[in-house]
């Protein structure tokens, strides 16, 4: 990953370290891309706060920790079914949790903002559901 989009996802995201150390140890691997590209195939959506969106960087550096050792000596096709089976096994119980955790939050902040037209919580979250929460480069 070049330095300028280093620095440029450290300004951004400078809170999100997850995000960070995601590209700062994987951007350079052919690894990150490839579970990118599963990811795209099996739910297009995913980089969205309604997916896994802010917790991507989480999700997709617990596959990576977990199988650094043996990632250098797979094949792309067996990475890719590594890649395709873990992700499968993970990903629901992952956005599981994330929505859990973003509808409390949502929750709380429909209750402290007095600004909002909204009439009710779903109202609330469905204006922010579409929002981005990784930065996929």
């Amino acid at each position: 990953m070049n330095n300028e989009l280093l620095e440029r996802l450290k300004t951004e995201y400078g809170e999100e370290d997850d995000v960070i150390q995601l590209y700062e140890e994987w951007g350079e691997t052919p690894y990150l891309q490839e579970i990118f590209q599963i990811l795209d195939r099996q739910n297009s959506d995913w980089t969205l706060e309604r997916e896994l969106g802010s917790w991507a960087a989480e999700f997709i550096l617990d596959i990576l920790q977990e199988h650094e050792e043996e990632l250098e000596n797979l094949s792309v096709e067996d990475r890719g079914k590594l890649f395709e089976d873990e992700i499968d096994e993970r990903y629901a119980d992952f956005k599981s949790c994330h929505q859990f955790a973003r509808v409390n939050n949502l929750s709380i902040q429909f209750e402290e903002d007095e600004d909002t037209d909204c009439q009710d919580l779903d109202e609330y979250i469905a204006e922010d559901g579409e929002e981005i929460g990784f930065p996929r480069y």
